[in-house]
Order: C-alpha cells, then structure tokens, then sequence
C-alpha cells in the first residue's frame, strides 16, 4: 500500500535557498509504518521532494527499525539498516536537480541498557558506514498518553545501565538523537548535565503533547513546556529539532485527511513552539525535519516547507540559513 502526499499544493517559498531535510525514514511493505502512514522509499522521497519545489541539499536518515538483518545475533541486527542506508547514500549520489545528497548522515540504532557492551553495536555502525554514521536516537518518551505503543519504560534514562550505555558516545564522537516529551525534560536535562561532551539532539520539539489529558490544555502545557525548554537551552551541548508538528502527539488536528492546510494556517499553529524554542536556543541550536513519511498524514512536503519559512520569515536571512541548513551540516557534520 503507498499513500501519497495530502493533495495542497503551493508555489515554494525561497525555492532557491538550499535545505538540510534532518529527520525522515523509509520503509516498505511488512513495516508497521507502512500500514498507517504508506510505503515510503528512497524513490518515494525523491518524488516527493522534486513535486514540491524546495532545493534539497541533503538529509538525514533517522532510524525506524527497517532492514533490519535478519540473522546473527540479535543486538546486532540493527546494524542492517545503517548499512541500506548506507547504500542508499552510495546509490542516489547523484539525483535529479532538486534533490542533493540522501542520507548524507546516518542516525542508527543502539541499546543504551547494554551499557558498557553497546561499544561493539557503535562501533559495528561506524564500520558500516564510516563516512554518514553521525550517532543513534534512543526512544525514551514514556508518558501515559504519549507513545505507548512504543512501551518505553519510565525513568529509562535515570538507570544504570542506560547511562553506562550513554558514557560510550563521546569517545566515538557519536551524538544521540531524543525521542521524549514534555513530561519528562527534567530527566533530560539531568542527561545534558552529566554528560556535556556529548550532542543530544531533541527530537519533535521535545514533544508538547497536545493529546489525552492534555487535549484541551494546549496553553497550559505549552507554558509548562517553554520553561522546560529554557532551562535545557542552558546546556551548550544541546540542540533541537523543530519537527514532528504533524504527528498524531502534538494533537494539532490535521491527521488522516481531517483538513488539508495551507502553508499559512500551519505556520499560525507552530509559530508560538517556534518562537519558544528558537529563543531559548538561538537559530545556531535549531534545525528543521520534516519526519516524513509520518508527518504527511497532516500536510504535504511543500506546504511544510513553506511553513517553516512562513514561522521564521522575522529572523534575518543568515538565521533563516541556519536553521534549514546551517546548524544541521555542522552538528551532524555532512559533508556538502
């Protein structure tokens, strides 16, 4: 089953600047995500991205659990997907004109809870792809209505184990990508004290939730979540990622075909958790994702770009680089 893009289209904004795509997946047929969000391959990306006009310069794979090797020994395994996309980087270094360098960083997967035996599966990516693997995401968003069929444990980064596992980036020059929410920032921020010679990468705003109990509280949570964010912002060596504003977690409403929004009307919806994190962080610590083929259940490629630059057309040109190309080249250090 494929799904396309929701049908609005827009004429691009700034279709001449060149953007750093930080956060998407593909996937095929028996993935879990293809039955709710459509198939998403390499060759899916690129028509996506060259029907909406925008230059992309390059992207950033970020796990999702496929390829997976099917063999040999389970903590292993992961390894197989940094190694297709790694092929795909090999493969697609040279597509069409809108389109630059597919998976110029790679964000693999790893089991922090093996602590200090997560060496060999780091070091087992970095031979796989010794010139895109930048680091791992680990999934530590536990919240009662938030991500539950990830079933994260709570307090997954306060343990032992996990932390032991965290120590072994640094010395690999790994960062770590940050599946989380709001809920829980503090733990977060006690892992960006403790640990400051390694990059954590928040994921999707750091994930206001806008859905459960917190479904008629969006002012609410988003003043409990600014002063979250600016207590992180104090640590240098974390950075965030404005993405994920149209997974089914912020609750904006536009999920599974229910509107169609134009580039203006989203722009409206996110400018207050842009402004926020952009703020607290500065444009040098931000950089935009789309988290397709996910966020396509609420808006089109196009439309998306042309919101992230609706919600940042205050900022100078220079920070407007920064945020769509700039921070992303230099923090997973792409080579473009």
């Amino acid at each position: 089953m494929a799904i396309t893009d929701i049908a609005q289209s827009e004429a691009p904004i700034a279709a001449h600047r060149p953007v750093i795509d930080t956060h998407h997946h593909f996937w095929g047929e028996g993935h879990s995500g293809a039955a709710k969000f459509g198939v998403f391959l390499p060759e899916d990306f690129i028509a996506t991205v060259s029907q909406s006009g925008h230059s992309l310069a390059a992207s950033v794979y970020v796990d999702c659990g496929w390829a997976f090797r099917k063999n040999g020994p389970e903590h292993l395994r992961c390894v197989g997907e940094t190694e297709y996309a790694d092929a795909v980087a090999t493969r697609f270094a040279s597509a069409p004109a809108l389109v630059g360098k597919l998976c110029a960083g790679i964000v693999g997967r790893a089991d922090l809870m093996l602590g200090d035996a997560v060496t060999e599966v780091l070091e087992a990516h970095l031979e796989a792809s010794p010139n895109h693997f930048r680091g791992i995401r680990e999934l530590v968003a536990y919240d009662p209505d938030a991500y539950q069929a990830l079933s994260i444990p709570p307090g997954k980064t306060l343990d032992p184990r996990f932390k032991a596992g965290f120590a072994r980036l640094a010395p690999l020059k790994l960062s770590c990508d940050l599946l989380c929410t709001h809920t829980m920032l503090a733990d977060v921020a006690d892992l960006a004290r403790t640990f400051p010679e390694t990059s954590i990468i928040l994921n999707h705003l750091a994930g206001p939730i806008g859905i459960g109990r917190f479904a008629d509280k969006r002012a609410e949570v988003l003043a409990d979540w600014r002063g979250k964010i600016v207590d992180l912002a104090q640590f240098p060596n974390v950075f965030m990622k404005l993405s994920g504003m149209g997974s089914d977690v912020m609750g904006l409403g536009w999920q599974h075909g229910k509107s169609s929004p134009d580039s203006g009307t989203v722009a409206a919806a996110i400018r207050p958790y842009i402004d926020t994190a952009i703020d607290a962080f500065s444009p040098a610590r931000c950089m935009f994702g789309s988290n397709f083929p996910v966020d396509r259940q609420s808006f089109s490629y196009g439309v998306m770009w042309n919101a992230f630059k609706l919600a940042t057309a205050g900022h100078s040109v220079d920070d407007q680089s920064q945020m769509v190309f700039g921070t992303a080249a230099r923090v997973y250090r792409l080579a473009i």
